[in-house]
């Protein structure tokens, strides 16, 4: 039940930073939020039939993706980089690897000191560029989609 806790912690805490959040600022960003845990959550199927890692006491057993971390960390520290640092590419990988290289290196050993869950067939260097090749990904899909709300938009001011 510990576990769980905890878990049930990691996803709710990270949206309480939310709160004085300007809506039409996390509107623009919920595309690429929601495109970054589909990626995230395939990356989990994956880890489940490779064994890359293995949560001890997910909140939900039957889900083979933790939810936890892809709609509580991950979700909000996407939007907060994004929010931060979207128009400067620079700035927005050099967020990313101090949050990657965080995540990989010291908050994985505290996770796996919690028994959260352990690395298992994946070292922390490979969840690290994992993680940065992820994070490329994000941001060229959030260029396209804002280079195609332009373009809709441009549209419709002429017709």
């Amino acid at each position: 039940m510990k576990g769980k806790s905890v878990l049930l912690a990691v996803l709710l805490l990270p949206w309480l930073s939310l709160f004085k959040v300007d809506k039409l600022t996390f509107k623009r960003y919920l595309p690429v939020l929601t495109f970054s845990s589909l990626v995230i959550a395939l990356i989990s199927e994956l880890s489940k039939s490779y064994t890359w890692w293995k949560v001890k006491t997910p909140i939900f057993p039957r889900l083979s993706s933790d939810i936890s971390f892809i709609f509580g960390p991950f979700f909000i520290v996407n939007f907060w980089v994004f929010k931060l640092t979207y128009g400067n590419f620079k700035q927005y990988m050099f967020l990313n690897v101090l949050f990657d290289y965080m995540f990989a290196y010291p908050l994985t050993s505290i996770a796996e000191k919690l028994k959260i869950y352990k690395m298992v067939n994946m070292t922390r260097f490979q969840l690290f560029i994992l993680s940065i090749a992820t994070a490329i990904i994000n941001y060229a899909y959030q260029f396209f989609i804002q280079e195609a709300l332009k373009s809709d938009s441009e549209i419709k001011k002429q017709n």
